[in-house]
């Protein structure tokens, strides 16, 4: 090859104390003086025919690890969108799952994507016991199709799934998982009565004129019906600015309101006795309360039904103590990330950011490590 002059290039390059770097280099060019084929000296951090350096997309790609908007990132070191996209792909070429391996305790849960799913809910996939996410399916009536990739020896080594009261869920757990048992999470038991306590209150204050003050109590005091009664205030009186300004206790609260409505008030003593029977573990106590002949209102009767089919999942999950109270707080972690990306329009790019937020998801770590190998250039 003999020398064939100089290419002048321009390289971004990281930030020196809020300044933007761009190296100038002057390129040596080659040519063969056989088939007149011509190259360029290659330039150490910078990969061929790219004009921003390896160590500004190494910080991108440290960058997407926090909540921080792509908008920002790009503003911050003056690269492009698709220029974030490639350099986290770059560190991570591939996320294919290990196939082959499932943890002993799994918990997935829905939460809403929008059009990346038939029925707008995408489903996440978390190990119960190390709180540490997995994966992310797309669409949640895909489950079966997912977690058909791995083997049966992978699936069969899978001892208890933690889900909601989502009917679909059990005929795939125990397709799939021949060997797991299903716990029922108690969070989404005590939803079922919460919602229709509520529902049945709503539908009690809209028989009152919207100026009386039956109207107003039970619109302005809804929490404290809904709350644990054994978290209610029973000593301490403060003025009520819809009980003409009587000093009154919660609990005093709450009985003059459950007094406005017999079916409020045994609604109410079912919606208590569940969560009393979920907090201290009682089986037996359970049972009873689900199997009283007591009259409940419609919209407490379908939730004791809805209840009653998962009463040996629930006992489960007081043998087993998992919840889906970690994946539930990772799904708050998703709206942020949705929220910040102003909707994402692509699913793997979706599913690539949620799984490198997360720290401790193999992804995390794997990306982690791909973007370690000279820190120095990244501080």
């Amino acid at each position: 090859m003999n020398k064939n002059g100089f290419k002048a290039v321009s390289i971004l390059h990281n930030h020196t104390s809020e300044h933007v770097n761009v190296l100038n280099i002057r390129k040596q060019k080659y040519i063969c003086p056989k088939c007149k084929k011509t190259s360029l000296a290659a330039v150490e951090d910078v990969r061929p025919n790219d004009h921003i350096s390896l160590a500004v997309k190494r910080a991108v790609a440290v960058e997407l690890t926090e909540t921080l908007t792509a908008k920002y990132i790009a503003k911050t070191y003056n690269v492009s969108f698709n220029s974030i996209q490639r350099a986290s792909k770059l560190w991570f070429q591939t996320n294919q799952s290990r196939f082959s391996w499932l943890p002993q305790h799994i918990a997935f849960d829905d939460f809403k994507s929008g059009s990346f799913a038939k029925a707008g809910m995408s489903v996440i996939v978390v190990d119960i016991l190390r709180h540490r996410l997995l994966d992310v399916i797309k669409d949640r009536t895909n489950i079966v199709g997912y977690f058909s990739q791995y083997n049966i020896e992978a699936r069969r080594a899978v001892k208890t799934v933690t889900v909601d009261l989502f009917t679909p869920y059990r005929k795939a757990i125990h397709e799939l998982f021949p060997k797991a048992v299903i716990i029922a999470d108690r969070f989404h038991v005590v939803t079922q009565a919460y919602q229709a306590l509520n529902t049945l209150r709503i539908k009690v204050m809209k028989q009152f004129k919207t100026d009386s003050p039956e109207y107003r109590q039970l619109k302005r005091f809804h929490r404290l019906i809904l709350k644990d009664s054994n978290d209610l205030n029973y000593e301490t009186r403060t003025k009520r600015i819809n009980y003409r300004y009587a000093y009154l206790s919660d609990s005093e609260v709450v009985d003059r309101i459950l007094a406005l409505s017999p079916e409020l008030r045994v609604a109410y003593e079912f919606y208590q006795d569940i969560i009393y029977a979920l907090k201290q573990r009682a089986g037996a106590y359970l049972a009873n309360v689900l199997h009283d002949d007591t009259n409940l209102p419609p919209q407490m009767m379908k939730a004791r039904r809805a209840i009653q089919k998962v009463y040996t999942e629930i006992l489960n999950s007081f043998k087993y103590d998992f919840s889906n109270g970690p994946v539930e707080g990772m799904n708050n972690k998703i709206k942020v990330i949705k929220r910040i990306g102003y909707d994402f329009r692509n699913f793997e790019n979706f599913r690539q950011r949620i799984l490198i937020a997360f720290k401790n998801s193999f992804f995390a770590m794997n990306y982690k490590k791909a973007t370690s190998s000279n820190l120095e250039l990244v501080a």
